[in-house]
């Protein structure tokens, strides 16, 4: 351990008795001061020291937020005193020791929470209890767990069990975790060498001793052979934990094991009686979830609840970062379903709906989320995030990864990769060279190459990628070729820019983020790209058919020094194993459900002291997928904390999720699976007091026509305007019809125009939104003053605005905008084009700069609802037709009451997962 992290420790255990909050540069540096008076410490580094302990301690988390039904009662706190925490005190120990600057305060306060909502296991007679905890991707949430079990040990859980992904990779990393947070030995060393290691936990003293009846060895997971050799009883005095995969086979044989301890209840089943059972479902919402009938039920489902029914004390909860199918389990189940497991016939319990209790957690503010990397800009809140400047476009991939993969070109494996993936390589290497500069040479370094699913094309790829790699490796080392001259333009054009970017953007204090010089760089380039091995993420162990035989599962623990790994894979590195210090990603691969792309965020997470070295590249539909699902993500989470402060309860909380209205079906998302959803109700919602505005533009000139000719068609129908201007052109008492036509005749893919056109129509046959106000916006300069270098300082572009008995000649605005291979889009990322001006153009302001709530608060007054139309100069790009206008738009509704709502369209339109990609990244 470095002398500073040993010196951090004991500052935070000097530190530990203050509330987080009140801690200040003063109180630190008190800390300090009786740091150095100790021997080892006389030489430290006192400035990188106050350093770390600020990051530490700027670092928060807010509370999180519960839907608790009305018959879970609260327990905890009047047991506490009767409970020997020795199991959480060592976990808590253990975490401090590991990473003292681990918010442990926070965990024990959620883990509180969480626990409170369990049943306690000390009540004796039946029952069942069902919840859920929602999180990140990428958050943290097996340490929350871990602690949880070690909780609900110590208040008297006697069997646990963690159901751990349907990947071997993903439960053996699961299970080594287990080992050092709950057990404290390496199971694979107990159960397949008789030899007891002790290892995280089990170097802090505890009088319980826990067994595993499985290990974290590959071919680990659950045996029946195995757990009755170990010859430990469930429910005796030594707590008992599993760790297994959602597998048919492991779910059928750990019924069957159990089986034999039951006893026939009074009314006929066989139950295991007064064990109480902890069952936690890691990523809850990946195949546990029903995708069939209340009567023909899926496998694992059917096997989950047939596990759960076993037990007449049984506590289940689901873990899951992308709640979306989870929530739309039906409420209703047959209690008459029955399965048979190898010739034994039982019952199969409740449906896995979290109908007791659901904890959202929200992460610290160190993490780096969807937000961080993509952006949020919500018109309707006005709420703004700015996100790093760390994604690069990439649309080269033809024809050496072709968009779709599938059985007509499967076979045709590529010879080459696409010029951005070579670039994401030498980003790597920067990467790994930097982080060696900023002490970090010890960690671990990883990047992800995601193209495709089937086993013959990772291999491929990660043939190709070492190859690169090789060659890259010998220009480094030799100093000759052009690659270190490469490597210089992209650290002087990219790396630089981008870490001051992030310095400005980034809402905590990271005191390693810093610039360094090309000469500092290059110094440590042969030692960083040395350290790089390649390897291929697949589920065949066979090397025969195999080019590349670097397939080993990757284990970090191995390497002392830290790991350098890309890892080209499919499925598993999508929803399997944590790459630790992930990086670069390169990531192609589309998938159209919402949970699905959510999980394949495996770049999400904490990135201390190099969240300005990562690197996301990937396609212009992949980057504007994420863009929505952020925005329907955060507004998700804001309905659960605005329901949860109002004691609404599991079963009260329908998951309004903003959908994806793209105009082609094959490139529309979905929220989940069409099974998933079979049984979703109907969710009604209104656009009372919210504004819609245009933000991509399709560069299709068939589409630009379409929507300059619905426009004009528009105009058309109007007389001389009631207020005309050089900067705009404004109508009062425009008829809903009007602008309902307009709307539904406006092509784009962003917004559900059919549901806000029949919101309109719905409010108007009530009375309101009958008579709107519609404005113009024109350019009034002699000059366009927009940045885009294309139009920049050219004359004003005129364009005749035909009425139905008038043409009135005006200036087209132009705007700055980031102009992709199909779409424009508004430049840094801000999803309106309706500056202020245009948002009050209706409304008479005496004073020139009202303030937001000013404007809102008038509209509302008003109750008139504004259109207002941006007709752009096309000049804006290249490939656009100078004479026809870019049309843009955006719709302002006034808060008002008696709002009749209108369905918000949740329904599955296409029931297919992937663009025809079978998957081959199976275990054999």
């Amino acid at each position: 351990m470095s002398q500073i992290q040993s010196a951090k420790n004991i500052a935070h255990i000097l530190l530990g008795n203050y509330d987080r909050k009140e801690i200040t540069n003063d109180i630190i540096n008190q800390a300090i001061d009786n740091i150095i008076l100790m021997p080892d410490f006389i030489d430290l580094n006192r400035e990188e020291l106050v350093s770390e302990l600020e990051a530490d301690f700027e670092v928060y988390s807010k509370e999180a937020t519960l839907l608790v039904a009305e018959d879970v009662k609260p327990w905890l706190y009047n047991e506490k005193s009767k409970i020997n925490p020795e199991l959480w005190n060592r976990y808590k120990i253990y975490m401090n020791q590991k990473d003292s600057s681990f918010p442990i305060d926070t965990l024990d306060d959620i883990t509180d929470k969480i626990l409170d909502k369990c049943v306690n296991p000390k009540i004796k007679g039946r029952w069942d209890r069902r919840g859920m905890v929602v999180g990140n991707v990428q958050s943290g949430k097996t340490a929350n767990y871990t602690g949880l079990i070690n909780k609900a040990t110590d208040a008297g859980y006697k069997l646990i069990i963690v159901i751990a992904g349907i990947h071997n990779s993903l439960r053996a990393q699961t299970q080594l975790r287990i080992d050092e947070g709950y057990i404290g030995r390496n199971s694979s060393d107990f159960i397949l060498r008789k030899q007891n290691h002790r290892i995280g936990v089990g170097e802090i003293h505890a009088n319980t001793e826990i067994y595993s009846f499985t290990s974290s060895d590959n071919n680990g997971d659950f045996k029946r052979q195995t757990a009755t050799s170990i010859n430990v009883p469930i429910g005796g005095n030594s707590p008992t934990v599993l760790v297994i995969k959602k597998n048919k086979s492991i779910l059928e044989n750990l019924i069957l094991w159990l089986y034999q301890f039951s006893k026939e209840s009074e009314n006929g089943d066989r139950k295991i009686f007064d064990i109480p059972l902890l069952l936690i479902d890691d990523e809850a919402d990946n195949a546990s979830v029903n995708s069939g009938t209340e009567l023909d039920v899926r496998t694992i489902n059917r096997l989950i609840r047939t596990l759960l029914n076993v037990f007449n004390q049984n506590t289940f909860i689901g873990y899951t970062a992308t709640p979306y199918a989870n929530i739309f389990i039906p409420a209703s189940w047959s209690e008459n379903l029955e399965t048979v497991v190898k010739d034994i016939q039982l019952k199969v319990g409740e449906d896995l709906f979290p109908r007791d209790f659901i904890v959202n957690i929200p992460p610290p503010s160190n993490y780096i989320g969807a937000i961080q990397v993509f952006g949020y800009d919500n018109e309707e809140t006005s709420e703004e995030v700015q996100g790093f400047d760390t994604i690069r476009q990439t649309e080269d991939q033809e024809p050496h990864f072709p968009r779709r993969i599938n059985r007509l070109n499967k076979e045709d494996l590529p010879e080459d990769v696409p010029n951005s993936l070579k670039k994401a390589i030498k980003s790597f290497i920067l990467t790994c060279a930097i982080r060696r500069l900023r002490g970090q040479e010890k960690k671990h370094n990883s990047m992800l190459v995601h193209v495709a699913l089937y086993v013959a094309w990772i291999d491929r790829i990660a043939w190709l990628v070492n190859e690169i790699l090789r060659d890259y490796t010998l220009q480094i080392r030799s100093g000759q070729g052009t690659l270190l001259n490469d490597l210089k333009e992209l650290f002087e054009g990219d790396f630089i820019p981008t870490t001051d970017n992030v310095l400005v953007n980034i809402s905590y204090n990271d005191h390693k983020i810093k610039q360094h010089s090309w000469e500092e760089v290059k110094s440590v380039l042969i030692d960083a790209v040395t350290k790089i091995e390649v390897r291929a993420v697949h589920g065949t162990k066979n090397t025969r058919n195999l080019e590349y035989h670097k397939i080993e599962e990757i284990n970090y623990n191995a390497y002392d020094n830290g790991m350098s790994v890309i890892a080209v894979g499919g499925n598993k590195l999508a929803r399997g194993i944590t790459l630790e210090g992930l990086s670069v990603s390169y990531y192609l691969r589309a998938t159209r459900l919402y949970d699905s792309l959510m999980q394949m965020g495996r770049w999400f997470g904490y990135r201390p002291g190099y969240a300005d070295l990562c690197r996301l590249y990937t396609t212009e539909q992949l980057i504007n997928w994420y863009r929505h699902i952020t925005i329907a993500t955060e507004e998700m989470k804001a309905d659960f904390d605005n329901m949860a402060a109002n004691n609404k309860r599991p079963i009260d909380y329908q998951l309004k999720v903003r959908t994806h209205p793209e105009m082609v079906a094959i490139n529309r998302l979905q929220i989940t699976s069409a099974g998933k959803m079979r049984d979703h109700e109907v969710i009604n919602v209104g656009f009372s007091g919210q504004t819609k505005q245009t933000f991509i533009f399709n560069k299709d000139s068939k589409i630009v026509k379409s929507n300059y000719d619905s426009f004009a068609f528009l105009l058309n129908t109007l007389s001389e305007p009631n207020r005309q201007e050089t900067n705009e052109l404004l109508w009062n008492n425009i008829s809903a019809s009007k602008i309902v036509t307009f709307l539904e005749s406006y092509q784009q893919d962003y917004h559900d125009l059919d549901t806000l056109c029949n919101y309109i129509t719905a409010q108007s046959n009530q009375g309101n939104l009958d008579n709107w106000n519609l404005a113009v916006i024109l350019n009034s300069r002699n000059k366009v003053t927009a940045k885009a270098e294309i139009i920049n300082g050219l004359n004003t572009l005129k364009h005749d605005f035909i009425l139905k008995d008038k043409i009135i000649n005006g200036g087209l605005p132009a705007r700055n905008f980031d102009d992709g291979k199909n779409e424009l889009s508004v430049k840094n990322g801000k999803n309106a084009i309706l500056d202020k001006r245009a948002r009050m153009v209706d409304l008479n302001f005496e004073e020139a700069t009202p303030s937001e709530n000013e404007i809102k608060e008038r509209r509302k007054n008003s109750q008139t609802p504004l259109l207002v139309v941006v007709p752009f100069d096309p000049r804006i790009s290249p490939d656009l037709d100078e004479n026809i206008p870019l049309v843009g738009f955006g719709v302002i509704i006034p808060e008002f009451p008696n709002e009749r709502k209108v369905e918000f369209a949740a329904r599955p339109i296409n029931p297919d997962f992937e663009y025809s990609q079978e998957d081959d990244d199976i275990d054999e």
